[in-house]
């Protein structure tokens, strides 16, 4: 179980550097479009309707990937005051059944998502020259990320339930 966790915790390390790099070069790209755009505003009075939905379209794909980081990091607000008192093996198993809750629901926003964008697979945006499949595909794309980070949530729990120690960290036996 531990080799297994271990294992699906560097897969996830490893597509967590492709979410964060993505994400962080598309808010460079977003910063840098907007820049400009109230540059050019501001010189001539006149915007770009280019730029502002391209930014509408870019900033989706930053909020669904963004969202699957922060799963991974397990940064999203939670309110532990009682849970924190509870012994250590209730803790992970309360962890373990809402990580499961969540990933549920995360497979089912994906088939939401992948339906949704299927729908709008061929209508056309208002300005750029593609088709809105792009924007809609954020959807289940970043809640795919999601879910697998959501899966190594569950795998690490689940082990920590069974062994009594996170696998994350190195045993005592393996130095």
């Amino acid at each position: 179980m531990q080799k297994f966790a271990r294992a699906i915790s560097r897969v996830a390390a490893w597509l967590e550097q492709i979410v964060r790099v993505v994400s962080m070069l598309v808010v460079g790209f977003l910063i840098c479009m907007v820049f400009l755009q109230v540059a050019r505003r501001t010189l001539t009075g006149k915007s770009i309707v280019e730029i502002e939905e391209l930014s509408i379209v870019l900033a989706s794909w930053v909020a669904f990937l963004t969202i699957s980081y922060a799963v991974r990091k397990r940064v999203h607000v939670r309110i532990d005051v009682l849970t924190a008192k509870l012994p250590f093996r209730v803790q992970h198993v309360l962890e373990l059944l809402i990580q499961v809750a969540i990933f549920v629901m995360a497979i089912v926003l994906v088939v939401f998502g992948w339906q949704l964008a299927q729908n709008k697979m061929m209508v056309p945006m208002t300005v750029l020259p593609i088709n809105s499949i792009w924007w809609y595909i954020s959807y289940p794309v970043g809640m795919s990320f999601t879910c697998f980070f959501l899966f190594d949530n569950v795998v690490q729990e689940l082990a920590t339930v069974v062994t009594g120690q996170d696998p994350r960290e190195p045993s005592q036996e393996e130095g």
